[in-house]
C-alpha cells in the first residue's frame, strides 16, 4: 500500500504529512521529513494491526491535489 506525503517547508526544515493516517512529521530536509514520515507510516500501521483495528481507507490522490491546503506544497510516496 502506498501513503501519500505532504511536504511544507517551514523555519526550521520540513513538515510532513500524512493525510490518510493523520500523521504528522518534520525533519531538517526534505530526505529527512520524507524518512520521518515514513517510520511514522511504519509504526501507525503495526498498531493498526496489532489492536485488530481496520486501516483508515485511502482516497484518490486527486483528492489532496486539489486541497487548496496542500496548494504549492510538494508530494511524495511512500
Amino acid at each position: 500500500m502506498r501513503y501519500l506525503i505532504v511536504l511544507e517547508p517551514t523555519e526550521s526544515g520540513f513538515a510532513a504529512q500524512v493525510p490518510e493516517l493523520a500523521i504528522v512529521s518534520h525533519g531538517d530536509t526534505i530526505d529527512a521529513a520524507k524518512q520521518a514520515a515514513v517510520k511514522a507510516i511504519q509504526s501507525n500501521l503495526e498498531a493498526y494491526y496489532e489492536t485488530g483495528q481496520d486501516v483508515p481507507e485511502k482516497k484518490p490522490v486527486l483528492t489532496h491535489l486539489e486541497n487548496p491546503d496542500f496548494k504549492d506544497l510538494l508530494f511524495t510516496y511512500y
